[in-house]
């Protein structure tokens, strides 16, 4: 009988385990273009970029919405897209440059960090790093993410809990507003 328990939760831990290499691994596929740019009503706006890979919950789609609408309601032209193969964006036209990831087992996606790691000068912007995760106080993820841009440092690191929605909403909406005030 205790043998065949032992092989049970045998079982159950590698169905468990293959179960989550398929869903990061399908996290951290690249998915296309989805630009969306969220126009201003200045004439001459300021513009932020934000690059983001959606979780499989889309928390972290919700997070880059939010954090886009709080800067665009203060003036802000946004630009919101996917990682993708190439870097599609002139970022010298960027004031603000903002990546985000969800964090699966303590690490950000590759298809995020990648995509960091081929832009080579951001020393004139404002960059920063968002994750968004179950646990507030791991935030190795975003360590990682500040290592892929070539020896820029973040202007600011933030995780969003996916177990908090409405407030992580809150939070990365006035995350938006207060770096169009920096």
């Amino acid at each position: 009988m205790l043998k065949k328990i032992l092989i049970g939760v045998v079982i159950l831990a590698i169905v468990t385990v293959a179960s989550m290499v398929l869903m990061v691994g399908y996290a951290n596929k690249i998915k296309g273009s989805n630009e969306k740019i969220l126009t201003s009503k200045n004439a001459s706006p300021k513009k932020a970029l934000i690059i983001f890979q959606p979780s499989l919950s889309d928390v972290t789609s919700l997070m880059a919405n939010s954090i886009a609408k709080g800067l665009n309601d203060e003036g802000y032209e946004v630009t919101l897209n996917y990682p993708e193969k190439d870097l599609k964006y002139n970022i010298s036209k960027y004031s603000i440059v903002i990546f985000g990831s969800p964090n699966y087992a303590g690490k950000p996606l590759t298809v995020v960090t990648d995509y960091m790691s081929k832009i080579k000068d951001l020393s004139s912007k404002k960059v920063i790093a968002f994750s968004t995760g179950a646990d507030a106080s791991k935030k190795d993820e975003l360590e990682i993410m500040e290592k892929s841009l070539n020896g820029t440092k973040t202007y600011k690191k933030v995780k969003f809990l996916s177990s908090s929605k409405k407030e992580s909403e809150s939070k990365a909406y006035n995350l938006g507003k207060e770096l169009s005030k920096e």
